[in-house]
């Protein structure tokens, strides 16, 4: 699975919370924004909480010498874990 770093604006519960980075990761080749990974023992970690993203809204960005930060989403998600 290819993981990297991806700046994305993000609601919760209807309310812009602004960008936000989190994983970007392939899982079939679709892109997904990955906020929670779940490690149980034994097994290689999953995404737990994740929002599926449109591959024309992705925006790669120049490489950086500070930064792991290798994409830009254009659009805004909302946040899937819930409220507890």
């Amino acid at each position: 699975m290819e993981i990297s770093k991806i700046r994305i604006l993000v609601t919760r519960a209807g309310e812009m919370q602004g960008p936000t980075i989190v994983d970007l990761a392939y899982v079939d080749g679709i892109p997904y924004a990955v906020f929670e990974w779940e490690n149980k023992e034994g097994s290689d970690p999953f995404p737990l909480y994740k929002v599926r993203l449109d591959p024309r809204g992705l925006m790669q960005l120049p490489p950086s010498e500070n930064s792991n930060l290798k994409y830009q989403y254009r659009l805004s998600v909302e946040d899937p874990r819930p409220f507890f």
